[in-house]
């Protein structure tokens, strides 16, 4: 019978130091890794996935000329006036009973980059350049082109250009 002689390096004795170290620590990492798997999944069942939508009707004035539709609206008001919900009510009436209706853009001239084209009077229905717009609450503006072709305040105007009416019971 022949006999194996195994020789023990010390080099042979730091691989294997090492080789040991090394498994350890992808053992460790592992559990560590599955173990957060199992706490995270437990700890938020109900979470979904939510797409986000993108607000395409809000206009703020900067861009009120450069919208992609050649006629357009942009109805400007003040969310928190008494006839904000007004405003509101006669463009919805008009996207829902017209067939050939035009975009409407919504303009809350209470926003940050709207507030300083506000104004409780005085306004200015003839500007031609954004900078010169000054607009009341209730104001409807008609785009045609990138210019502004109709400039039109209050209720009364609004109601008739978008051709509400009222129901009778």
């Amino acid at each position: 019978m022949k006999k194996n002689i195994v020789y023990k390096t010390e080099e042979f004795e730091e691989f294997k130091k090492f080789a040991l170290v090394l498994i350890v620590v992808i053992v460790l990492i592992a559990g560590i890794y599955f173990l957060s798997r199992v706490v995270i999944k437990n700890s938020a069942p109900d979470l979904a996935y939510q797409t986000g939508s993108v607000q395409t009707d809000i206009a703020i004035v900067g861009t009120i000329l450069n919208e992609p539709e050649d006629t357009y609206y942009v109805l400007a008001y003040d969310s928190t006036s008494s006839k904000a919900l007004a405003y509101l009510t006669y463009a919805g009436y008009y996207k829902d009973n017209q067939k050939d209706a035009v975009k409407i853009y919504y303009l809350d001239l209470n926003e940050g980059f709207n507030k300083d084209y506000y104004v409780k009077e005085n306004s200015n229905p003839k500007a031609t350049k954004i900078s010169d717009l000054k607009m009341l609450d209730g104001t409807l503006l008609k785009i045609q082109k990138g210019k502004i072709t109709k400039y039109l305040e209050g209720t009364e105007k609004i109601a008739q250009e978008l051709k509400v009416t009222e129901e009778k019971e």
